[in-house]
């Protein structure tokens, strides 16, 4: 007969086994998935030239470049566009060609991706953002900088303003309110579950990459350090609720301003309605700061 003893060891050492086997089946899933969401390919798009725009090449502290396009300003208000995850500087020509078209300047750069870095969903982005801001208020003509951002670039742009109150305005579209809420209720998971395990072990691997909690990234509180500069929040009807487009109002001081798109989910203000997203845009500009012919 076994002693009992003996059989509490193996029933220990079986399920200590079985933990060890689950839990890195579990890291290995979440490793898998942090590798993919960190390194997007470059979203180029456009292969030649576009009407308007100039190539530019911004330099980075790290001594290497940041492509982007440029138009000078007509009014004196240049509007630094910074685009979503894995995005290049072709990805928001449309928002450009609008604010180009009506007078105003329009910067737009590469995402860290396109010049093979791992993406960072906004955080570090914010560095390279910083670059181009420091470039564009050295060209001639720029007397007033707005920054529009869309989704990752939407909290980039956000993490900018807090540093440089010489942003004058801030438009985001579609962003986060909070990297952790991003990463561990996007979409909700029952507690325990697979897909619930697999979010806890994602949320380590990147505080572990980003070195700093995924609680520090917060866009909804960037919103109100912002305050009194004016802010534009656009967000699709389809995506409102899990962005928290109202909460992310609320908490931005005036003045300010939300457009929920109709029938739109997220980046798809265009395709929904491209006038009243143009003429959004440019109301808002015009409202909230004065050119400077």
């Amino acid at each position: 007969m076994i002693p009992l003893r003996r059989i509490i060891r193996w029933i220990l050492f079986l399920s200590l086994t079985l933990l060890l086997v689950w839990s890195g089946g579990i890291l290995f899933l979440s490793q898998r998935y942090v590798q993919r969401l960190l390194h997007p390919p470059c979203l180029d798009q456009i292969t030649t030239q576009p009407d308007r725009f100039l190539n530019q090449s911004i330099p980075l502290p790290s001594g290497n470049s940041l492509r982007a396009w440029w138009h000078p300003p007509q009014n004196g208000l240049a509007v630094l566009l910074i685009g979503g995850h894995g995005s290049s500087r072709d990805n928001l020509m449309w928002e450009a060609d609008v604010f180009a078209r009506h007078g105003f300047g329009a910067l737009l750069i590469d995402s860290r991706v396109c010049r093979g870095m791992p993406a960072t969903l906004g955080v570090r982005e914010s560095e390279d953002a910083q670059a181009a801001l420091d470039w564009l208020q050295n060209q001639p003509g720029v007397k007033q900088i707005a920054v529009f951002g869309f989704s990752a670039g939407g909290v980039a742009g956000l993490r900018l303003a807090v540093r440089n109150p010489q942003v004058a305005a801030v438009i985001t579209a579609g962003n986060y309110p909070s990297l952790q809420e991003e990463v561990l209720e996007t979409p909700a998971a029952e507690p325990f579950s697979l897909r619930w395990q697999i979010q806890q072990g994602v949320a380590l691997l990147l505080e572990l990459y980003l070195g700093m909690p995924l609680s520090r990234v917060r866009p909804v509180e960037d919103l109100e350090k912002i305050t009194p500069r004016p802010v534009l929040l656009i967000f699709g009807e389809k995506e409102a609720r899990e962005t928290r487009a109202l909460d992310q109002y609320h908490a931005a001081g005036e003045p300010k301003m939300l457009w929920i798109v109709p029938g739109a989910d997220h980046g798809e203000y265009r395709e929904a309605d491209p006038q009243a997203y143009e003429e959004t845009l440019i109301r808002f500009l015009n409202q909230s700061l004065p050119v400077q012919p």
